[in-house]
């Protein structure tokens, strides 16, 4: 039997991406789509999910062929889906991955903000909030995929770490907490779902140039600056788009034998 070549894997496989509307997320499901997976993208608003699908469909139309005789929607529509889902409701959110099963892959790449700051200034109340959707949105999503047969055997979960998990800096030390746990979590879960077949990984990404830098209030000036100065100090000269980590989430949806382990995509900031 004919083994399938890297790119074939994704053919016609269907992937949830939580938190896909928007940066890593989003850059992800552009790029599993290239690769001809059917893509359901999850966020807790509508108007975004709304907004992801037009863009989707858009982006993907101006390299396919068949665009140039049907609109976006029409030809995007049966590989391109959206859904609304609040991960701080267990009950419904699950509900919602019943309703999207069989799936063969399942990305958590949702966040809200990235948490910083002199510790004793730390609202809590506000990391705390931070923390339900991260972390604990991805024991959630864990808790239902070993519950159900929502992920078919062979399949994989993949999470979101970053960096601070990795090399806790000074005014980071809840945030590195947060991305510390999650790795943690990724081998726990691996083993705990080893007798369902189900792979589970986590993607540690590095600065990348994200709508997060909209929600922590950073300029557009300021930011071009923030990525003025990591081209000159990141060993590849540049910093990466939502697309270039993306990269590192296909490698765990079609890299069978990775279990329980993580990629570090940060431009070489860690050499």
């Amino acid at each position: 039997m004919a083994i399938p070549s890297s790119r074939d894997k994704l053919a016609g496989k269907r992937v949830a991406i939580i938190g896909g509307t928007s940066g890593i997320g989003f850059g992800t499901a552009r790029v599993l789509l290239d690769h001809g997976a059917h893509v359901t993208v999850i966020s807790s608003q509508q108007a975004h999910v709304d907004d992801a699908i037009v863009r989707l469909g858009a982006l993907h139309c101006r390299s396919e062929q068949a665009c140039q005789t049907s609109s976006p929607s029409a030809v995007y529509s049966s590989r391109i889906k959206g859904h609304v889902g609040d991960l701080r409701d267990e009950s419904v959110f699950t509900a919602l991955l019943l309703a999207l099963a069989p799936l063969d892959h399942i990305i958590f790449t949702s966040v809200d903000k990235i948490i910083r700051g002199p510790l004793a200034k730390a609202e809590l109340a506000n990391s705390q909030h931070l923390f339900g959707v991260k972390f604990w949105g991805s024991v959630l999503v864990a808790k239902a995929v070993a519950a159900h047969d929502i992920v078919s055997p062979g399949g994989s979960l993949t999470l979101t770490s970053g960096v601070a998990g990795l090399r806790p800096s000074k005014n980071a030390a809840i945030g590195a907490a947060l991305n510390g746990g999650i790795l943690s979590l990724t081998q726990g879960l691996a083993v705990e779902l080893a007798d369902k077949r189900i792979r589970v990984n986590t993607v540690v990404p590095g600065l990348c140039r994200t709508e997060l830098w909209d929600k922590q209030g950073h300029s557009r000036e300021a930011q071009e600056e923030v990525w003025a100065k990591g081209a000159k100090e990141l060993s590849v000269g540049f910093v990466g788009s939502p697309e270039d980590v993306a990269e590192a989430y296909l490698f765990f949806a079609r890299a069978d034998y990775a279990n329980g382990t993580m990629v570090i995509i940060d431009g070489g900031a860690h050499i």
